[in-house]
């Protein structure tokens, strides 16, 4: 299949590319020009990608210089080189990658011919090019392109530049009224994005939109906004001014929200059981046991599925099975049948004597492999240990996988760190593979020292499993060495490191922590003077023993401190002065404590820290426990514990 060259290779280079065939791909790329064209990537080298490119031609990564080049350069790249490589690559994650990327320089130019006949080949959309088609849709005079365009405004999501044109047309053309941009600036000021919300406001006159500089003095001190603000009567704009500020106020103060909204109840008219709804759910939010009393002022007023979730979540930090029964009622059905709402309605039918209905919730809920999975197994006393044996892939089922061109591509290009391309050509080649496939890809994967891509993979079969795969205990004398000098369960050390890091030894976060127990360089340094390490440098944390000596040791003085493992691991992932904080003042069921957590990150990471602590009790033979009695009771905040103020 030929190549055709693009604007930036010589002459000399273009004939040479010319000459490789595609499917030709016995040479293989060394290692030395991986790194080199990493290197070059890294630094926007893009002459020292056109030296490369000879020497990828002819192997499995043969479109990858062509590629960078094109894709580094997108705005200015010629279409004719660009809907060339798509010819020739029409399918995979390279085409689908140079795509997405085009479509929205082609977008931004307004180049409609162009984008409308591409975006048609787009596999996965996403919100900046959906924008774009609406504006081509829009510019042709599509029928339905005005009732989509209304639609996607009154979900009243943050949405990227290239809707606003959109819906600034909506408004010249008389189809969005008022009241429709009203409800828009309402929900995003509720869900805190000022920014759009200063969009939406944009689109009404200015005399009635709310000021710009109002916003930014309602956000930087709600409280002294409200204490200033005296109206015998306020307009649209004064009325979501005010509650935006009652909303503000209600995440640090609830109680004075409470009493000002009582004075400009009358001022709010019908708006005022809105407001309550608002107060209420940034106190259940800051684990406010008078949250239902502000729940019961916004009466039948519309809730949206986050304020209900809250309203279940302070009902659980009170004991009110009642309270929180009736709350997952008015769930929509989709929230509803999350596994989190399942468990707890069935715990709550319990809690009421209704055992049977109960029941009929948990059975299915038990053969989830999850938190709320393990937890109902349990609630119905069902066996859930893992078969540690699994199913293996067959020779057949390893050599099928082996020969996808994407694995190859992918494998390849994580031996040269080329991770970002490595991932998605993994994922890409993975993405329909049955659970034989993807037991043999996992393992595939294991095999060539790619520890995230086996867990994940192993982790998406449906029917057949390989917990073994799923779980895996790499460095294990160093961390049966390290627990042990710290007196730490092994297991939750595991389940900590296979959520931080998935067990990749030089894994670094957008924040900047390194290694397996993603140690930010702050941390380190500090627990460096405290065993001591010396000399310690920041690049010895990517060293597995290290970083797992140093991981412990951290985790060990943030044990010492809280004194219960579920404040241990909250505060790993959110920091020890929140762990505290979010006790109560009296035991708190460990499950409850962790549904509750204010953060939704840190609540994802404590119960999939736990799971993991629980399936790896039972591979390490570590006296096994239930998940219920790893999760434990956390005591109150009355109880005795030591400051943890000088851990970082």
């Amino acid at each position: 299949m030929a190549l055709t060259c693009i604007k930036w290779i010589s002459s000399a280079l273009c004939a040479a590319l010319l000459a490789a065939s595609w499917t030709a791909h016995a040479q293989s790329v060394s290692d030395a020009d991986l790194a080199a064209a990493k290197e070059a990537l890294r630094k926007g080298r893009w002459q020292a990608i056109e030296q490369l490119a000879p020497r990828f031609a002819g192997t499995i990564l043969e479109a990858y210089p062509e590629y960078w080049l094109l894709d580094g350069d997108i705005e200015h790249a010629d279409p004719a080189r660009i809907r060339a490589f798509l010819d020739r690559h029409p399918a995979g994650p390279l085409a689908e990658s140079l795509r997405r990327d085009w479509l929205k320089a082609l977008g931004a130019n307004g180049a409609w011919d162009l984008f409308r006949a591409e975006h048609a080949r787009l596999i996965a959309d996403d919100a900046e090019i959906a924008c774009y088609a609406l504006q081509e849709r829009l510019a042709r005079a599509d029928a339905s392109a005005v009732r989509d365009a209304r639609a996607r405004f009154r979900e009243a999501r943050e949405e990227p530049a290239p809707c606003e044109p959109v819906f600034a047309r909506l408004v010249a053309e008389s189809q969005l009224s008022p009241a429709d941009i009203w409800k828009r600036i309402r929900v995003l000021l509720s869900a805190g994005q000022v920014k759009a919300a200063k969009s939406a406001g944009a689109l009404l006159p200015a005399p009635k939109r709310i000021a710009d500089r109002t916003l930014d003095r309602i956000a930087a001190n709600p409280g002294r906004y409200l204490a200033h603000l005296k109206a015998r009567s306020l307009d649209e704009a004064g009325r979501e001014s005010a509650i935006f500020a009652l909303a503000q106020l209600a995440r640090s103060r609830p109680d004075d929200a409470a009493t000002h909204l009582e004075k400009l109840a009358p001022l709010l008219r019908g708006d005022a059981r809105y407001a309550w709804g608002q107060i209420a759910w940034q106190a259940a939010s800051d684990l406010d046991p008078r949250a239902l009393e502000w729940y019961a002022k916004a009466g039948s007023e519309p809730l949206s599925d986050n304020q209900v979730a809250w309203k279940a979540r302070v009902a659980l930090r009170i004991g009110d099975w009642k309270a929180v029964a009736a709350a997952i009622d008015e769930l929509s059905p989709a929230v509803a049948r999350e596994s989190t709402w399942r468990y707890w309605k069935a715990r709550a039918l319990r809690e009421k004597g209704d055992t049977a209905a109960a029941e009929a919730i948990l059975r299915p809920l038990a053969s989830l492999h999850s938190f709320y999975g393990v937890l109902a197994a349990e609630e119905l006393h069902v066996p859930a240990a893992p078969d540690w044996n699994g199913v293996q892939p067959s020779e057949a089922d390893l050599q099928r996988v082996k020969a996808i061109p994407g694995i190859q591509r992918a494998l390849l290009l994580y031996r040269g760190g080329l991770d970002n391309d490595a991932l998605r050509e993994w994922s890409w080649a993975t993405r329909s593979l049955d659970d034989r496939g993807l037991l043999a890809a996992a393992r595939i994967a294991a095999e060539a020292g790619v520890a995230d891509r086996a867990i994940f993979t192993a982790d998406r079969t449906l029917q057949l499993h390989d917990f073994a795969r799923r779980y895996p205990v790499p460095h294990r004398s160093a961390l049966d060495a390290a627990a042990r000098q710290w007196g730490l369960d092994e297991a939750f050390v595991y389940g900590i490191i296979r959520q931080e890091s998935r067990f990749l030894a030089d894994a670094r976060s957008p924040a900047g922590a390194v290694g397996l127990m993603q140690l930010m360089p702050r941390t380190a340094r500090w627990v460096a003077r405290q065993i001591p390490v010396h000399p310690f440098k920041p690049e010895m944390l990517v060293l597995p023993e290290v970083n797992v000596a140093m991981g412990t040791y951290y985790l060990h003085r943030v044990l010492e401190a809280l004194g219960d493992p579920i404040l241990a691991a909250a505060a790993y992932n959110a920091g020890p002065t929140r762990a505290r904080r979010w006790r109560d003042d009296k035991p708190l069921e460990g499950a409850i404590y962790a549904e509750t957590i204010p953060f939704p990150e840190t609540r994802e990471y404590v119960k999939k820290v736990f799971t993991n602590a629980w399936y790896y009790r039972q591979r390490l033979n570590t006296a096994p426990a239930t998940l219920h009695e790893l999760l434990g009771t956390v005591p109150g905040r009355d109880s005795a514990d030591s400051f943890a103020a000088n851990i970082p």
